[in-house]
């Protein structure tokens, strides 16, 4: 597929300071949020898109040793696999 550019002209400063502030919030060029923006809005996708999702990224790494173990060893049977479920 060709890619194509346009200009967009009249974006209230008060618009673009959203747009900069969501592009920066999701990590991506304003011009990569636009796209998609506009995408989303006609309904068009060329493929999949993989969301990824920041929420519990404060907890990396904040257990002990000992906290770590203690949950695989209470997690342990769920690697159990019932073949009488699978017949």
């Amino acid at each position: 597929m060709t890619a194509n550019n346009f200009n967009l002209r009249g974006v209230p400063s008060q618009v673009m300071a959203l747009l900069k502030s969501e592009a920066k919030k999701c990590k991506v060029s304003v011009n990569s949020l636009i796209l998609n923006l506009i995408e989303q809005g006609i309904g068009y996708s060329p493929k999949p898109k993989r969301v990824k999702h920041h929420d519990l990224d404060f907890l990396i790494g904040t257990w002990s040793a000992k906290e770590s173990q203690e949950f695989d060893e209470q997690t342990k049977v769920f690697e159990k696999i019932d073949d009488e479920l699978w017949k």
